[in-house]
């Protein structure tokens, strides 16, 4: 018989030892007794390689020697480490222990209950059952017996949203492992970036999965809301389940993602004024933006057709179709093919004679005759005016577009300029002009001409000619200046042609700040921008350059941000460092340069690589005239700069350089050992003190003590200059039997309120590791080691002993080797060694199976008896 251990770790097999007790019984007894259960006999347990049930077997009545058997009712279905077990009750004994064993398999199991019946070995005369004489033992369910729900997939789902009808997306789930019971999934839509309801109905929900179900289908419905939208991501994500089942963390989401639709279409005007001279004009219809200028969004890459209709009513001041204007399409429908985002509606003005008012027509699309994966967004009509055309040779004035935005000219990218137009209003008829000229609107009394020319000239418009240019010539020149207005007149006695002048008939416009008159501004290059460390304290050290013009006083606002070591990401910046703001005004008045002094505060903690990131952000000229949008002041150079704390100016980070948990172990071959723990300080300016302790904790906290290690306090000491130090201790040798002792090693306080202890990086746990057999060293008590001689129907007591430590709970395994179980009653099975417990007794029957047998392999000849015997 061989008997193994297995705690937490497997012990070695040891020798089998025990007391046997072999017992002659006679075939006639006067006496009687009953065997029963003593205490619990209905047990709920978990399926776990540690879970042994321990059934109490009673004798009552005689004091006589009975043999018990507990015995499985029912097929074996391999749920225990044995499935009978024997106790044998001395006439001086009145109740026995039998474990009962559980073993863990992979099969997925609901809740299981056995029944193990309490039996009387056929040879134990005069006993009888009593009762209780049934224990029933429930197996929690296990192995995932009621699922894991996963997606079938987690690829991305790419659907299209429908047009006029509905669609819905399927899904599947499955559910792995066992399928015991009914369970319920929830699910949950997020993502966007607008709420999942708005396009997926519903947007949440649960689902039922009924028993023996593997595989379970529901869809979501995608809905047509006519909005035009880019790609759309949502996560439809399970959230929970309830009935016993899990969730497969890695495939309990998936991606749905509906394609960009519903391609705006819309005028790119709403209104828009033509001269009846204007001849063909277009009217553009835009798909796929929402205003002109604006991205693309929806659907770009099929085909799409949109009708229109032509509205114009009768009367004063209604167009009249085919007098006024033509509609110059064969057909009226606008179609767009994939990729293309323009199209044109071309009418013909019609020109005529006729002195008119303004006369007006509407071009409307019809949403329903959309074809194809668009919708219709304001302006989905357009106003067409024919401006009034009551004077045939025109009239004449500055282009209102002049007024209404005032004209300003770079001298520093212009040499020409040609935005100053005149227009003829009215007819066109026959060739006329006017004269202009250009004067100073200021009281500087230098020549036009230092600036532009020509400074007087006339504007001619041939006949049919309804707009004209005057231009002008910029002087080039290199010399900082300011902003000058210019004031150009129309000379209405100077007209020709029978034309007419009216208003606007003058207009003011600017020739803006020149050669960065105003400045350009810079770190300078030529000086350091730097961290200074003073004994009158810290500060950052930044240097600015004026270059270009110095003319007026501006403001220049910069923002200093101190970032912690790692990326230089603004959004991690930290405050309390500066003795002033974050955000910094710096004035030039008409200088050159500045130099800057940003104080930092005496406690701030500076940390070594960490950076200060110093940004420019925006100059403002404190007063300027003539008002209108400048050139310059303008930034010349970087506009961010960054300044990185070193070792030397740094504060000191104090902390150890892992925080991983030490292993030690208590010394065999000397009674100490000393643990050395590495301390590193990023920043080593200063002296420091750290204090350190080491504290007890958890379930065996109270068994350590000083005899154990010292110290348990103390501090290390980092001279200037110094980065690193060791915190020292020792582990003392003892002979008794300890489990895991843990400790936790913690930094407690700096001497100098200017070095910190590193966040993360301040504590360690200590273990030392079990010593001296604390589990124990198993046996069979020395005096029963037999060998012994029994009969079939005769028990045998093993006695099983633990010396050393009883500080864990120890599971032992044991085995009658070879063909224990052929010949034995509880030939197998695991005893179970509580905390504090030193001997289980485990007992052996022979199974009597009334067939002669010589003595197994294993035994020697005996004494002719009527039952055969076996030597152990």
């Amino acid at each position: 018989t061989t008997v193994t251990s297995e705690p937490a770790r497997m012990l070695p097999v040891l020798l089998l030892a025990g007391l046997i007790l072999a017992q002659s019984i006679s075939g006639t007894t006067s006496e009687s007794a009953t065997l029963q259960f003593l205490g619990q006999t209905d047990f709920v347990v978990n399926e776990s390689s540690t879970a042994v049930v321990r059934l109490v077997v009673e004798r009552v009545g005689d004091p006589v020697n009975v043999t018990a058997l507990v015995l499985l009712e029912g097929v074996d279905t391999g749920d225990f480490e044995a499935v009978n077990a024997a106790a044998f009750l001395l006439s001086t004994e009145s109740s026995k222990t039998i474990f009962i064993a559980v073993k863990d398999d992979n099969l997925p199991e609901a809740d299981e209950t056995f029944t193990f019946n309490l039996t009387v070995q056929s040879s134990s005369n005069g006993v009888t059952l009593g009762t209780p004489n049934k224990a029933t033992i429930t197996i929690l369910s296990n192995d995932n017996a009621f699922g894991i729900i996963a997606f079938n997939s987690t690829e991305e789902i790419v659907v299209d949203e429908p047009r006029g009808r509905n669609h819905y997306v399927p899904f599947t789930l499955i559910r792995e492992k066992g399928t015991f019971g009914t369970v319920t999934v929830n699910y949950e839509i997020s993502g966007g970036p607008n709420p999942a309801i708005e396009d997926l109905s519903p947007d949440r929900g649960n689902i039922t999965i009924p028993v023996g179900q593997a595989v379970v289908h529901f869809s979501v419905l995608i809905q047509d809301d006519q909005i035009p939208e880019d790609d759309e991501v949502f996560l439809v994500r399970l959230t929970g389940v309830a009935g016993g089942a899990l969730l497969r963390p890695n495939a309990s989401s998936v991606q749905l993602r509906i394609r960009r639709n519903d391609s705006p279409l819309r005028f790119s005007h709403s209104i828009m004024a033509v001269q009846e001279s204007a001849g063909v004009i277009a009217l553009n219809v835009t798909r796929g933006r929402l205003t002109e200028d604006g991205p693309l969004i929806g659907s770009i890459d099929t085909e799409v057709s949109v009708d229109y209709m032509v509205v114009s009513g009768e009367g004063l001041g209604s167009a009249t179709p085919a007098v006024d204007f033509l509609d110059l399409q064969p057909v009226r429908t606008l179609t767009f093919p994939p990729f293309v985002y323009k199209s044109s509606l071309l009418f013909n003005i019609r020109d005529d004679d006729v002195p008119e008012i303004a006369e007006s027509f509407h071009l409307v699309l019809l949403e329903e005759t959309i074809r194809g994966d668009a919708v219709l967004v304001p302006s989905n009509a357009v106003l067409v005016t024919i401006e009034p055309n009551d004077k045939p040779h025109g009239v004449l004035s500055i282009s209102s577009s002049a007024v209404f935005q005032p004209i300003t000219i770079n001298e520093d990218l212009t040499q020409r300029f040609e935005g100053i137009i005149i227009v003829r209003n009215g007819g066109s008829y026959g060739a006329v002009s006017a004269n202009w000229s250009i004067s100073r609107n200021s009281s500087d009394l230098s020549p036009v001409s230092d600036d532009l020319t020509p400074a007087e000239g006339t504007v001619r418009f041939a006949a049919g000619q309804v707009t004209a240019m005057i231009p002008i010539n910029i002087v080039a020149e290199d010399l900082p200046e300011e902003a000058e207005a210019f004031l150009l007149k129309l000379l209405p006695n100077t007209v020709t042609g029978n034309a007419e002048v009216d208003e606007p008939m003058e207009i003011v416009f600017h020739i803006q700040d020149s050669d960065d008159v105003y400045g350009l501004f810079r770190f300078d290059p030529a000086k350091e921008q730097s961290i200074q460390s003073q004994p009158e304290g810290r500060f950052l050290s930044l240097n600015f350059l004026r270059e270009g013009g110095t003319l007026g006083d501006v403001s220049m606002t910069l923002t200093t941000l101190y970032i912690p070591a790692g990326p230089v990401d603004p959004a991690l910046a930290r405050d309390q460092v500066l003795n002033v703001s974050s955000s910094i005004k710096v004035v030039f008045a008409r200088e050159q340069m500045v130099h800057v002094i940003l104080p930092i505060r005496n406690d701030a903690f500076l940390q070594n690589g960490a950076h200060f990131l110093i940004q420019l952000n925006t100059l403002e000229l404190v007063d300027i005239s003539p008002p209108i949008p400048s050139n310059s002041p303008r930034f010349g150079g970087p506009l961010n700069l960054t300044l990185t704390i070193t070792p030397d100016i740094a504060n000191g980070e104090i902390g150890f350089i892992s925080n991983t948990t030490v292993v030690v172990y208590e010394p065999e071959d000397s009674n100490t050992s000393t643990v050395s723990l590495p301390l590193r300080r990023d920043g080593t300016d200063g002296q420091a003190e750290v204090f350190w302790s080491l504290q007890p904790i958890g379930a065996n906290r109270a068994d350590i003590t000083d005899k154990d290690l010292e110290p348990l306090s103390g501090s290390v000491v980092f001279l200037s200059g110094q980065s690193d130090a060791f915190i020292n201790f020792t582990i003392m040798a003892d002979d008794i039997p300890e489990v895991n002792e843990t400790l936790l090693l913690s930094l407690d306080r700096s001497n100098v309120d200017n070095q910190i202890l590193k966040a993360g990086f301040t504590s360690r746990e200590i273990v030392i590791m079990e010593n001296d057999d604390p589990g124990g060293v198993f046996e069979f008590s020395p005096s029963s080691r037999g060998p012994w001689l029994i009969n079939e129907g005769e028990a045998v007591e093993l006695h099983v002993v633990r010396a050393q430590g009883q500080l864990l709970k120890q599971l032992v395994r044991y085995a009658v080797m070879p063909s224990g179980n052929t010949e034995f009653y509880g030939a197998t099975g695991i005893l179970e060694f509580k905390p504090g417990e030193r001997e289980v007794v485990v007992a052996l029957v022979a199974r009597p199976d009334g067939v002669p047998e010589f003595p197994g392999s294993w035994s020697q000849p005996c004494p002719e008896t009527s039952v055969p015997s076996r030597e152990i």
